[in-house]
């Protein structure tokens, strides 16, 4: 047990040290699921390999900051406990419960950064813990110094306190496999023998970690530097100037309409239409035209990969309504900001596609 906490330590180190110039990046609450398995050592009287058994838990968490994130966690199977004079090896179930409090180490040493490979974590908890099926130990019941004290027969109910040390090894964006060495301090009845003030149970576990809505960050906007400006011409002769009368037109300048969008929605809605009609007929009506049509979302809510989606799909919606009232497909021209543009007052107005006629 000493060698798995030493092996978890020094990822621990390394991971940190690691990432302490890596470049910080936005986060993102988010759920996680944690599937382990392993082996469990109760400390007790005879070697070590005697009291080793089986362990398995379960734990369903929420990261809510880089460095800071809580479990519900359920664990156990079997513990094992020993006698002397003779010696006999006595086996009982239990299950255990615990709300764990999880510090991310890379993070706080050097910053969020979503696609880490090696994630170590500390944690300290508290719960309790149901103990039961204490045959073996109450069939050699005069074996035992203290029974009337320490032997427990149907049940035994205490709290517990938990803490240890783990590691998430990336896999993808939302599968990690993890590691995890941690010890349980029980009440001195929970292996019917009395030994210091806490019986002592070590794990060391192995499984998976799933992510759910963890999402990479979105890009920072590209900023283009400004046109050189262009050089001024020769200056030239003045023609002599030609009066003539002309009857003038007066020439198409630019329409634009706003097409407004429910939230997290993307399909055209019926109040919005007569929007399209207006630019499909400006179109129509001045054939050297075209129709730049934008996308956008708002940035109050969603994340940066799902408005950039919605954008998107509002955008190319729009352009292909266009195209299906007659507009050829080489006139329309679309694009999207997702919500790293908002050009308008309120988040209502941001959930636009901007129709310019040009």
């Amino acid at each position: 047990m000493k060698r798995i906490f030493t092996v978890l330590a020094s990822l621990a180190l390394a991971a940190s040290f690691s990432v302490v110039s890596a470049q910080k990046q936005d986060f993102n609450p988010y759920w996680f699921l944690q599937l382990q398995g392993g082996v469990a050592h109760t400390i007790g009287e005879t070697d070590f390999v005697d009291l080793l058994s089986p362990s398995a838990a379960v734990s369903l968490g929420y990261q809510f900051s880089p460095v800071f994130g809580a479990r519900i966690n359920a664990n156990g199977w079997q513990g094992k406990g020993a006698i002397n004079g003779p010696l006999k090896v006595y086996k009982y179930n239990y299950v255990e419960g615990a709300i764990d409090f999880m510090a991310d180490l890379a993070s706080l040493i050097g910053g969020y950064q979503f696609d880490r490979t090696f994630s170590p974590y500390l944690f300290a908890g508290v719960g309790a813990n149901y103990a039961f099926n204490n045959d073996e130990a109450n069939k050699v019941a005069s074996q035992f110094p203290s029974k009337g004290n320490y032997l427990w027969s149907d049940k035994s109910f205490s709290p517990v306190g938990r803490a240890g040390l783990g590691v998430n090894i990336r896999l993808s964006d939302a599968v990690a496999l993890n590691l995890e060495a941690n010890s349980s301090f029980i009440n001195d009845h929970f292996n019917s023998k009395k030994g210091s003030v806490l019986d002592f149970q070590l794990k060391a576990l192995a499984g998976l970690t799933f992510s759910f809505g963890k999402s990479k960050p979105a890009p920072a906007p590209v900023v283009l530097p400004p046109p050189a400006p262009a050089p001024k011409p020769e200056p030239q002769p003045e023609p002599e100037p030609v009066v003539e009368e002309v009857e003038m037109e007066p020439a198409f300048e630019s329409l634009t309409r706003n097409v407004l969008f429910i939230i997290n929605r993307w399909d055209i809605r019926d109040s919005e239409r007569y929007k399209i009609d207006e630019v499909v007929a400006a179109m129509k009506e001045n054939p050297d035209t075209k129709v730049r049509v934008s996308g956008y979302a708002d940035k109050e809510t969603g994340t940066a990969a799902r408005n950039r989606f919605l954008s998107q799909k509002r955008a190319e919606g729009v352009g292909q309504a266009i195209q299906d009232a007659g507009i050829a497909k080489d006139r329309i021209i679309t694009e999207y900001f997702g919500d790293t543009v908002n050009p308008f007052d309120t988040p209502e107005e941001n959930r636009v596609a901007v129709c310019l006629v040009k």
